[in-house]
């Protein structure tokens, strides 16, 4: 989006190529000076790796260019990603080449060294041109002039990111609406769609963002008519903001850009390594908990008639029923009569074990088979009963948006206490926060949690 400037380009990408260089040398010390371990057969003479180095550069370049990172300023996330994927470009690139090339072959031990140490340089670089930029653009250098175009929720939402975000160099001149009925707190109304050339030409705009809801979408032809002879930069910005958005994406359709306003965040490798962390999770909780299965198992035999186990029907992922496993905690007949009922304290329907079971969640470890075989996962959104469900989604607002995420043994709603009887509305925001948040160190983090503040809770009953 924010166009950075060539001169400002090339610089990074001097310093992009020196800092190389630099991991280059540093990586030969690393592997014959500093670090010998293990012990090298042969060392070479530091002259054979310098003089390889322009080949190095070469390589690199065409890597960085690749991976997108001089494109433009990105978030400071998505840029060290960047660096990453172009570092690993390089690796892979020298792994071909060395594969053709036998007259001089690098220590793979060296190899290894020069790709972290390129990284670590050249993503601190990189942190230190992104502050020396945005020091720069705080007091009022290198600032693109922007125009916006709306006076309703979304112009105002965009106007707040930039201002809050003054290093990405965007310096607002004011807005255009059809009139000025209402205006963008802070900023003047310059004029309506009619003044757009005299607005450009006078406050010398370079980029124009049309910011309008979805009840005003119908100007965007009146808007283009004004801007058809215009030297400006034209950017749309969607209406995400009167519908909730689930991980919103933009899309491309054969050409045609899509706006993924709701979808599940788990796509491609998210969903691969969610589902290894899950198997990893259940066998281990399988294993260490073991002990507890066959303890558990035989108090719940010899303390009430029944079976061990209870599959209880409960609705998952894009509403998919499935049984989910409990240590039985009640009669088998204890709904025959009131059918089902929502669990509440004080419920003398239990067994004899079944309350202590429920209070210390123990009745739920054997949810770690559903999670092995796929129908839960380790951290989610709590499954519930579709008898409550039909009765829950015509009372709460985006209820049913928590089925775009596999049901979990735990989740942020539960570490966070709302759990059992509690307010089913704070649930369900939790719910939507993890759904939008969504990443697997926020998994591990409440796995942790789940840990740390223990399976006890006063509203478990």
């Amino acid at each position: 989006m924010i166009r950075l400037s060539q001169v400002f380009i090339f610089l990074l990408f001097l310093s992009d190529i020196t800092f190389l260089g630099i991991a280059w040398i540093g990586a030969y010390f690393m592997r014959f000076d500093w670090y010998p371990v293990p012990e090298p057969d042969y060392i070479p003479e530091l002259s054979a790796y310098i003089h390889s180095l322009p080949i190095i550069i070469i390589v690199a370049a065409f890597s960085f260019i690749s991976s997108g990172i001089y494109k433009n300023l990105l978030r400071s996330n998505h840029e060290i990603l960047r660096v990453l994927k172009g570092c690993l470009l390089i690796f892979a690139t020298l792994l071909a080449v060395s594969f053709f090339y036998r007259d001089f072959s690098f220590s793979r031990i060296f190899a290894l060294h020069f790709i972290w140490m390129s990284f670590v340089v050249i993503a601190i670089e990189r942190t230190l041109a992104r502050k020396f930029l945005a020091n720069m653009r705080k007091k009022g250098k290198n600032l693109l002039h922007v125009l916006v175009i709306g006076n309703h929720q979304t112009a105002i939402h965009f106007c707040d990111k930039i201002t809050h975000n003054q290093e990405l160099g965007l310096k607002i001149h004011g807005t255009v609406s059809k009139n000025k009925i209402f205006n963008v707190p802070g900023l003047p109304w310059l004029g309506d769609y009619v003044s757009l050339p005299d607005i450009v030409e006078k406050h010398g705009i370079q980029q124009v963002y049309v910011a309008l809801d979805s009840k005003d979408q119908s100007d965007l032809e009146e808007i283009n008519y004004y801007l058809r002879d215009l030297m400006v930069d034209l950017f749309h910005v969607p209406d995400v903001y009167h519908s909730l958005n689930i991980n919103p994406e933009i899309l491309d359709l054969d050409g045609m850009p899509l706006v993924a306003l709701r979808q599940s965040p788990l796509s491609g490798w998210n969903s691969v390594l969610k589902r290894l962390f899950d198997i990893f999770g259940a066998l281990v909780g399988i294993i260490l908990l073991s002990p507890f299965f066959m303890v558990i198992a035989i108090l719940v035999k010899f303390t009430s008639k029944g079976p061990i186990l209870y599959a209880q029907e409960r609705m998952g992922l894009d509403g998919t029923r499935f049984n989910m496993l409990k240590f039985r905690s009640m009669p088998t007949d204890a709904e025959s009569t009131s059918g089902a009922v929502w669990a509440k304290k004080g419920d003398n329907r239990t067994t004899k074990i079944g309350g202590f079971l429920r209070r210390s969640s123990l009745d739920e470890i054997p949810q770690f088979f559903n999670v092995l075989g796929g129908s839960m996962s380790l951290v989610g959104p709590r499954p519930e009963r579709p008898v409550f469900i039909e009765e829950f989604k015509g009372e709460i607002p985006n209820y049913m948006l928590r089925h775009k995420m596999k049901a979990g043994i735990s989740g942020w709603a539960q570490v966070n206490g709302w759990r059992g009887n509690t307010s089913l509305e704070k649930r369900i925001e939790c719910d939507i926060y993890y759904l939008t948040n969504w990443s697997i160190w926020f998994d591990i983090k409440i796995v942790f949690l789940t840990l740390i503040r223990g399976f006890v809770n006063p509203n478990a009953y």
